[in-house]
């Protein structure tokens, strides 16, 4: 039959605390009306600033089409604006109004609250060796991927 050694994978873990966070997130923004996928598209602008509706999908990890169908509903409800890029008119660039100020910080707080309740139990030691260890490991992979992808 099937079998992996799903005890000894990082990938799973990982993974698995992954979906555990994005379901309690998902749950604490969804008393406000706001979608896990809202959070992400604002969470990305909050890192990067205005950017591409392409690089925006690929910072998320969605498909285009999925992702203009967000960006829609947030541009009815105020959230974001989109233009076209004065240097590439077939680029389209997405940036937050003040309008969706009050709503990133409700957001912000869930995060928060999610976060307080993540790390519970967990020494802010253990936590901070947590958030190198799992830099390392995407810096890793990065480095392979790049390196595959070269060759």
């Amino acid at each position: 039959m099937l079998e992996y050694d799903f005890k000894e994978s990082i990938g799973y873990s990982v993974a698995m605390a992954y979906r555990a966070l994005r379901k309690a997130l998902d749950a604490k923004l969804g008393h406000y009306g706001i979608t896990f996928s809202q959070w992400q598209v604002l969470a990305g602008l909050a890192l990067e600033g205005e950017i591409s509706q392409v690089k925006l999908a690929e910072l998320i990890g969605v498909e285009g089409p999925t992702l203009v169908r967000i960006l829609d509903r947030m541009e009815q409800k105020g959230w974001i604006k989109r233009k076209v890029s004065s240097r590439d008119r077939r680029q389209k660039l997405i940036t937050p109004t003040k309008k969706v100020e009050v709503v990133w910080k409700k957001m912000t707080e869930c995060a928060h609250e999610v976060r307080s309740g993540a790390v519970k139990r967990i020494s802010s030691k253990d936590v901070a060796t947590l958030r190198k260890l799992l830099e390392k490991i995407r810096e890793n992979l990065n480095e392979q991927y790049e390196t595959e992808n070269h060759e």
